[in-house]
């Protein structure tokens, strides 16, 4: 099975080639499942520039 990462805000694991977003924060490349992820890493990076374990899952949208 290919490697895969944690999209930071909802915990989702995604496969790298698969992620419908990246950001580079501070020297880091973060991968996000959605757009709407993306969007709420970028309007507050350093809440979810730690692993998403620390933010309760999946529950943060709905769109799975």
């Amino acid at each position: 099975m290919a490697d895969t990462v944690k999209d930071p805000v909802c915990g989702m694991e995604i496969r790298p080639e698969d992620a419908a977003a990246t950001e580079v924060h501070e020297g880091r490349t973060f991968y996000f499942c959605s757009k709407a992820c993306h969007d709420t890493f970028v309007n507050d990076p350093h809440r979810y520039g730690h692993p998403a374990e620390e933010h309760g899952g999946h529950g943060e949208h709905g769109h799975h």
